[in-house]
């Protein structure tokens, strides 16, 4: 018959049927393969969200995968801090759950970007020795050696004054009396800050908590903290991180 005939209607009705269940077939095979989940890496397996025959959406985190391979550290360091990061930088750093043992990272990664609404910038560290005890999602602290200094003279933080901007300065005891002093510092190393001009060893400085005194105003009592020379070495802190690997 004509209709049975490459050009006839019944062979072209035929070949639409077929490729009609071709694509049906593929899109199967293609909904198969998404019951399979593979991991792209070797891991620990340390959350499951989905458990055999629920149904799931997509962009839903169905598990949790800690990779293997090398251990990391991720941070949020200040972005005041940014300026004294380098890359291959030295670092201690110590679990909450063990504050006293302390193992050596080292910065591998520093993020281009800074989080405006933290102002904070992310960093990673290597860890080429972890110890037993470290496990994701940990809380560390992160001590990251940006600069050392011998024989420098210091002052506690608290007794500094607009410290994060171009002007800080100091309440230095003069006479008696209270003298707002313009003083240039350094680097920055726990409750401790480099001077670097404006103070001398032995200067007597009026601390923060009592901010409110006048410049000229007479001083009574004790809160005060004394400049004085020191051999340091000064880290920029950053608490409560989380180590990956």
């Amino acid at each position: 018959m004509d209709t049975n005939r490459k050009t006839g209607s019944d062979y072209l009705v035929a070949t639409t049927a077929l490729a009609q269940a071709e694509a049906s077939l593929n899109m199967t095979l293609a909904k198969l393969n998404y019951t399979t989940i593979e991991a792209l890496v070797a891991g620990i397996l340390i959350a499951r969200n989905v458990e055999r025959g629920d149904e799931v959406q997509p962009g839903k985190a169905l598990m949790v995968l800690s990779p293997g391979g090398d251990t990391q550290l991720v941070v949020k360091i200040d972005e005041r801090n940014l300026a004294g990061l380098r890359l291959g930088e030295p670092a201690l750093a110590a679990a909450d759950a063990f504050p006293n043992q302390r193992f050596s990272a080292e910065i591998a990664y520093i993020n281009p970007a800074v989080d405006v609404l933290r102002g904070s910038v992310e960093v990673k560290l290597n860890v080429p020795a972890p110890p037993a005890y470290l496990r994701q999602d940990m809380t560390v602290s992160v001590d990251i050696e940006v600069a050392r200094r011998a024989r420098v003279l210091v002052l506690a933080t608290d007794a500094i004054h607009d410290s994060a901007s171009p002007a800080p300065w100091a309440m230095k005891i003069v006479d008696g009396h209270a003298k707002r002093i313009p003083i240039k510092i350094g680097v920055r190393g726990g409750d401790k800050v480099e001077i670097l001009d404006g103070l001398v060893a032995g200067d007597q400085i009026i601390k923060t908590i009592v901010a409110t005194a006048i410049d000229g105003i007479r001083v009574r009592g004790q809160m005060k903290e004394s400049a004085k020379n020191a051999t340091t070495t000064t880290t920029a802190t950053s608490a409560d991180n989380t180590p990956k690997k």
